[in-house]
């Protein structure tokens, strides 16, 4: 008897020590929407990372991870970063693979590979451009001579 009425209190003292850690995690993600809401997407970011290093495997966890990828790919953010965005996406997908926003990650992650794939295509023709303007002027050059 004296056995189980240690392992109850055992297990009342551990589920009361997570809920106060999660607690003190939940004011931190607010936090770090605080700062997404105010346009400080750098400070965001460093939050919903540090939230997401702390509590892995975790609901709150999953909400960090996805706040931090998010952050990312966010059309406001001027320095978003679409291949970081892409990393935490997968990464999300990897850890929470159940989560009820992994379909939204799956959408995201295909957009952004497309997006990705398109800057590189871009990038590839602006150097086509430029070549082709270089060999015109040539040509010109020649033309005239």
């Amino acid at each position: 008897m004296r056995r189980f009425f240690f392992l109850v209190l055992l297990l009342t003292c551990c589920c009361s020590a997570c809920a106060r850690y999660n607690a003190g995690h939940d004011g931190d993600l607010e936090n770090a929407d605080r700062f997404f809401r105010e346009r400080k997407y750098p400070e965001a970011i460093a939050a919903y990372n540090k939230i997401a290093k702390d509590s892995s495997r975790s609901e709150l966890g999953a909400r960090a991870l996805y706040g931090a990828a998010f952050t990312h790919a966010y059309y406001d953010n001027p320095r978003s970063d679409y291949a970081l965005a892409l990393q935490g996406f997968d990464e999300f997908m990897r850890a929470y693979p159940n989560n009820e926003r992994a379909s939204e990650a799956q959408n995201w992650r295909s957009v952004l590979k497309i997006m990705l794939e398109l800057k590189k295509e871009n990038e590839h023709l602006t150097k086509s451009i430029e070549q082709l303007k270089r060999i015109d002027i040539r040509h010109e050059e020649r033309r005239r001579q």
